[in-house]
């Protein structure tokens, strides 16, 4: 069955910046390395990957997902740095679009049966909190009711590559190899100094041990840019999980009732919003861009986004 990239890709409204994980596997053949890495398959054509990737979709900000179509399997590979139990009901989604497209001229209500590409879904994990090699998450956990009588799953496999984890993996992908050992350079370095510093200095101790050489010399103002706005989104959504959303949560606990469970929650959690709003603002960023990320990450109206931008 053929399909068109023109036909699955969207057209951009608006130019986001790529995580840096993207940036190493946006192109066929890389990708298609850490394809047979993962699958361990010896694919060596990369013409025969179509690149289906969404392109209006982001994450904190910023594009942090691949998807491609190969051998009659629909695949999503994404990057976290913070840990996120909600991302089965994020494929969900996703991949409801990329079907959707897939078989746009398809008549569906035929008696013939319509052979559908086999979804997967892998986060590629490195952030700092502790999560083994290989983990499993699954949208019925968050079932109201259970999977007892349930219709519909969605698995994600998270992979954490950060340095010292899947070494078999790893060792299959020389690149993601290298990516690891750069971010655990960064992370070293920002025990004594700070983010942007800490980023130079990885860069120019990993180009002369020659890791990652070629992209970091020929990509060093994107790299640099791409990891300080992770960095000062990382620190923006921990000061509002930890510091806002969960106090408002024990306030609300605390006082035994529903009603002042509810009115905590919500009282943290447009506290969160204003920090957010503030920070976004004092580095710029348009009021419109503004509005589109809290749209997406505090799942708001865009009346009432809009609102939180004016106060």
């Amino acid at each position: 069955m053929h399909t068109n990239e023109a036909v699955l890709a969207r057209k951009p409204q608006k130019a986001y910046k790529d995580r840096m994980f993207r940036m190493l596997f946006s192109e066929r053949k890389d990708l298609l390395e850490l394809y047979n890495a993962l699958c361990q398959k010896d694919y060596t054509d990369p013409d025969a990957l179509e690149i289906t990737t969404l392109d209006d979709v982001i994450y904190m900000g910023m594009k942090n997902d691949v998807s491609f179509l190969l051998d009659g399997r629909m695949g999503l590979f994404e990057h976290q740095s913070t840990f996120n139990p909600n991302m089965p009901l994020r494929g969900l989604f996703y991949f409801s679009d990329l079907y959707k497209r897939f078989f746009h001229d398809r008549l569906i209500y035929s008696t013939r049966l319509l052979k559908v590409p086999t979804p997967v879904y892998v986060v590629f994990y490195n952030g700092e909190q502790q999560l083994p090699d290989v983990s499993v998450l699954k949208l019925s956990d968050a079932f109201m009711q259970g999977a007892d009588m349930a219709c519909l799953e969605v698995r994600v496999r998270i992979l954490n590559i950060n340095e010292g984890h899947n070494a078999e993996l790893m060792g299959r992908c020389r690149k993601l190899e290298e990516y690891a050992i750069f971010i655990g350079c960064v992370r070293e370095f920002l025990k004594s100094t700070e983010p942007a510093e800490a980023i130079r200095k990885a860069m120019e101790l990993c180009i002369e041990k020659g890791i990652l050489a070629v992209f970091l010399s020929q990509r060093r103002a994107e790299v640099m840019n791409a990891l300080l706005t992770e960095y000062d989104e990382e620190k923006v959504m921990k000061s509002l999980s930890k510091e806002f959303y969960e106090d408002g949560y024990e306030d609300g606990r605390e006082a035994g009732l529903a009603e002042g469970l509810a009115e905590g929650l919500a009282e943290g959690l447009a506290e969160g919003i204003h920090a957010f709003v503030s920070y976004n603002l004092e580095v710029g960023k348009p009021g419109e861009q503004i509005v589109s990320e809290m749209i997406k990450i505090f799942s708001l109206s865009k009346a009432q986004a809009e609102k939180y931008i004016q106060q």
